[in-house]
């Protein structure tokens, strides 16, 4: 069976977005005396992370290790690359126990709520703090990257993260890298957990967004399988999904169809949306004026593009095959028109 890959050999997509989790650290290295009392010799020389008020209690308490272990913490969750990570690890295996993964995901799931569930945490607000978040579940990630809610925990918060980014302008990359994250750590999920039905439900959600139908439908009919309780809402919504996705998924097998060469059995099962309630979804109309295109048939090609224009008035490959008709047909104004508009497309 595959197997989740290992975080710490992941590219990481995400620290240069979690870099203000660092910005309040002061690094400085552990004494000598410290070192050789607590049998820490593979620190010497690796600086470790400090805030101010630590360094306050630093000279009246002495070090606290729980709290060093938790800067660590949020360094390695900000940047899996990070030089000294080993170390690191190293360092709260010698004063914690197998325990640590479960304390990581809990702070996690604190962050993504909006507050420390104890209420004694310097870290958190009263508000979600989604990158906090994903800081504590990819730190949990590097000890275990199996853990199932080290894996659920991971994806949520970047599903969360990006849901509240939706309505803001210039987050689009940061988006589709959260978006990507959280639909790859779902399936990592039911992979590692198959049993595990929390996942399913994200998940499908995740395709449905992504147009992916029929992967939705197979996903969330596993779902129904798992779900413990078949009266809760949850259970109920999503009967109602799938049912919802009939048609879509039978969409999406003559897209299939087309896109394989298959024109005439495509057509058959894409034309008779036309006068259905699907009307008004642009890719319909946009895979079936590719057909006619290909089939030789301008005016239906043309009047297909047009239609996905007018629901998708952004859609650079409509206008270029327009265009691209045009000049095929001489008709020069018609060319001109549309060649213009690619060119403000795709500026």
């Amino acid at each position: 069976m595959e197997r989740a890959p290992l975080y710490k050999d992941r590219e990481d997509n995400l620290s240069k977005y979690l870099e203000g989790l660092t910005k309040d650290f002061l690094f400085d290295e552990l004494s000598p005396e410290y070192l050789e009392s607590n049998q820490l010799s593979f620190m010497k020389g690796i600086a470790v992370p400090f805030k101010t008020k630590d360094m306050v209690a630093l000279a009246q308490e002495g070090i606290n290790p729980a709290r060093l272990a938790d800067n660590m913490a949020v360094v390695i969750g900000a940047n899996t690359q990070f030089p000294y990570a080993n170390q690191y690890i190293q360092f709260m295996a010698r004063f914690f126990n197998e325990k640590l993964i479960s304390v990581f995901t809990s702070k996690g799931a604190e962050a993504l709520m909006g507050g420390a569930i104890d209420g004694k945490s310097d870290y958190f607000a009263d508000a979600p703090d989604y990158g906090l978040a994903t800081a504590y579940y990819r730190m949990a990630l590097m000890l275990d990257t199996t853990d199932v809610m080290a894996l659920f925990g991971y994806a949520c918060a970047c599903r969360e993260w990006y849901l509240s980014l939706e309505d803001r302008d210039g987050f689009d990359q940061l988006i589709e890298t959260l978006k990507s994250e959280a639909t790859e750590y779902y399936e990592w999920c039911i992979i590692e957990h198959p049993e595990f039905s929390p996942s399913y439900y994200y998940l499908g959600y995740a395709y449905l967004n992504a147009a992916l139908y029929t992967k939705a439908q197979f996903i969330w009919n596993r779902y129904l399988e798992l779900a413990p309780d078949k009266t809760k809402a949850e259970y109920l919504e999503i009967q109602e999904r799938v049912r919802e996705l009939d048609d879509p998924v039978k969409i999406e097998e003559g897209i299939n169809k087309l896109t394989v060469g298959d024109l005439e059995s495509g057509l058959k099962i894409l034309e008779p949306y036309v006068n259905s309630e699907y009307n008004n979804w642009w890719p319909l109309h946009y895979y079936l004026a590719c057909t006619y295109r290909e089939l030789e048939h301008p005016q239906e090609a043309i009047e297909g593009f047009k239609k996905v224009l007018a629901l998708n008035p952004s859609n650079y490959d409509a206008c270029l095959a327009l265009s691209e008709i045009y000049d095929d047909l001489g008709d020069a104004v018609n060319k001109e028109k549309y060649s213009k508009k690619c060119e403000i497309l795709r500026q």
